[in-house]
């Protein structure tokens, strides 16, 4: 029986540090890519661009759902 576990082991005992090498390339990657993107961001965003429904027709009320999202946007903001 403990000579079939022998293919086992030396498998883990190589892919082991391989899996460990490839998440931490990942890390690292993944720790450049999100610093890159946060520089990238644009400034707070004072309201709706230009062409959104609610800069298009200012004479139409909100609706609750809109209303909602516009306070918790503030909240957040």
């Amino acid at each position: 029986m403990a000579a079939r576990r022998w293919p086992v082991r030396v498998v883990r005992r190589c892919l082991r540090p391989v899996w460990q090498g490839l998440v931490a390339c990942g890390g690292v990657y993944l720790a450049g890519e999100s610093t890159r993107t946060a520089a990238q961001r644009p400034p707070l965003l004072l309201g709706p661009p230009a062409g959104h429904p609610e800069r298009l027709r200012p004479d139409v009320p909100l609706t609750a759902l809109e209303r909602a999202l516009l306070e918790e946007w503030q909240r957040a903001g």
